[in-house]
């Protein structure tokens, strides 16, 4: 899933006002560490879209190929997704 730019800065200015608005954080330095939360939010896609991939991939080098949207298409993608996930940990 692409996320454009518009998406992310949205998103980081979301987790930014929770985050002050919970007491949670204060941010002596507000753009810097809004930076910092778009660099973590658009990171956290990019990687997701990697492993997304690599599991496609896979399941497209299978002998009998498996129906996007079938039942076992989407069980093996769940299976090999974790599996990815995990092994990028």
């Amino acid at each position: 899933m692409t996320v454009s730019e518009d998406r992310i800065s949205h998103l980081a200015h979301k987790v930014i006002d929770s985050l002050w608005k919970s007491d949670l954080v204060d941010f002596p330095e507000e753009p810097r560490s809004l930076l910092r939360v778009k660099s973590a939010i658009a990171d956290f896609f990019a990687a997701d879209e990697e492993i997304d991939q690599a599991v496609r991939r896979k399941l497209a080098s299978y002998s009998q190929k498996k129906l996007p949207g079938s039942r076992e298409y989407e069980i093996l993608y769940r299976k090999f997704y974790e599996e990815e996930v995990a092994r990028r940990r």
